[in-house]
């Protein structure tokens, strides 16, 4: 008999993108309105009134628009008693329905880049998936304890993804997930929906006066909230683990600094550290599939201002069934921090005056917004981080 022929999964793309919460939006933004976009690019030389101006080519847009269409305040009636917190003017949210952020992301993308919703998609060739979590209705609102890990986050908290060019989804316990509107636009809503979390873990009173502004969908038979991706994983980095991408380089920027909230990478190594409202509920137990050994040097780059990227090679991935992970052999892991940096404020000519126009809460420590001055130096510095690192980058992507 001839030899039985097996057919050969089909090759990964190039390169996968994969994003939670603001990052999102920010390659929605990328995806959609890229060929229009101008960027503050690394420049030691730069002036300070140069920084602080909304600086776009002729007929082109600044990158950073968006940023004029985040009205805190106006948006969500908070008061900014804390981050995903409603404050005393929290009652503004009861009027909002479902749906209701989906349209502020609408308004941004057309106000803010003049983009359409109906022209709203994926990117294009490369896949892009978007990350969102899934909370059992009849478990809100939740319980935590006293290192913010959720009780019962096992059969109550689900990670989900959409690829967001094919439109397929995926829940990581492999349940049916189902969404009533499910467009590219939508998903970039849950994924994004930092908000929610002052409701799901809010009092019973609170929850019931706001809940009902939280879209829902079905995870086999049961009705399920969509939330913010942070809430399992921060990183976007357990969908490409997922999906077995043999190299991975992931660039975290969250808005608590590495040194005060580590729990977004511990629990990927199995290490305990508290957590908080908005980020990596699920605890170390049901997010670890790193070796445990390698999380110290690994935390230790990431938040050396010297450094602030850290690598591993040829790392053992777990069997992890809560997020759906299979065992495999990662090739290589790069991933690059947004902690704060003199060498990086330090290398301008007019290093003192960009650095006494910096908000105090820079580069990583904002609620939502940011000035312009302050957003044209995060750009930067995120520049000046791949150009000092290029080398390796280039050797690792070819």
């Amino acid at each position: 008999l001839p030899p039985k022929i097996y057919p050969q999964p089909p090759s990964p793309p190039p390169l996968i993108a994969s994003t939670t919460s603001g990052g999102t939006i920010g390659y929605g933004i990328h995806a959609n309105a890229g060929d229009k976009l101008t960027y503050r690019m690394y420049d030691p030389k730069v002036s300070y009134d140069e920084v602080n101006t909304e600086t776009a080519e002729e007929g082109k847009i600044w990158y950073a628009n968006v940023v004029n269409y985040l009205n805190w305040a106006s948006f969500l009636g908070y008061s900014g008693s804390g981050r995903g917190q409603p404050g005393s003017d929290a009652g503004s949210l009861s009027a909002m329905q479902a749906g209701w952020w989906t349209d502020v992301i609408d308004l941004m993308f057309w106000e803010g880049y003049s983009v359409h919703d109906y022209d709203i998609g994926g990117g294009g060739d490369r896949a892009w998936y978007a990350n969102f979590a899934l909370i059992d209705k009849s478990r809100c609102p939740i319980e935590r304890g006293s290192d913010g890990v959720m009780s019962g986050a096992d059969d109550a908290l689900t990670y989900a993804s959409m690829e967001m060019n094919e439109g397929t989804l995926r829940a990581a316990n492999n349940e049916t997930l189902g969404l009533k509107h499910s467009t590219p636009l939508d998903v970039m809503g849950y994924s994004s929906s930092f908000w929610t979390a002052g409701i799901v873990e809010a009092s019973k009173a609170k929850y019931f006066l706001l809940h009902e502004s939280i879209s829902t969908g079905s995870l086999g038979s049961t009705t399920v909230y969509l939330n913010d991706g942070g809430l399992v994983d921060t990183t976007g980095i357990v969908t490409l683990l997922q999906l077995q991408t043999p190299k991975i380089v992931a660039f975290y920027n969250n808005n608590d600094p590495l040194s005060s909230l580590s729990s977004v990478f511990s629990y990927l190594f199995g290490v305990g550290a508290a957590t908080d409202t908005m980020n990596s509920l699920e605890g170390p137990e049901l997010g670890a599939v790193f070796p445990e050994e390698l999380y110290g040097e690994f935390i230790n780059n990431l938040t050396d201002p010297n450094v602030m990227r850290a690598t591993l090679s040829d790392v053992p991935v777990s069997d992890n069934s809560y997020l759906g992970v299979s065992g495999y052999s990662l090739s290589s892991l790069v991933v690059f921090s947004n902690e704060y940096s003199d060498a990086f404020l330090d290398s301008f000519d007019d290093a003192a005056e960009l650095r006494a126009g910096l908000d105090e809460r820079w580069p990583n420590q904002f609620p939502v917004s940011l000035s312009a001055f302050d957003s044209n130096m995060l750009a930067m510095k995120a520049d000046w981080l791949i150009v000092k690192y290029a080398e390796e980058l280039e050797a690792l992507l070819g």
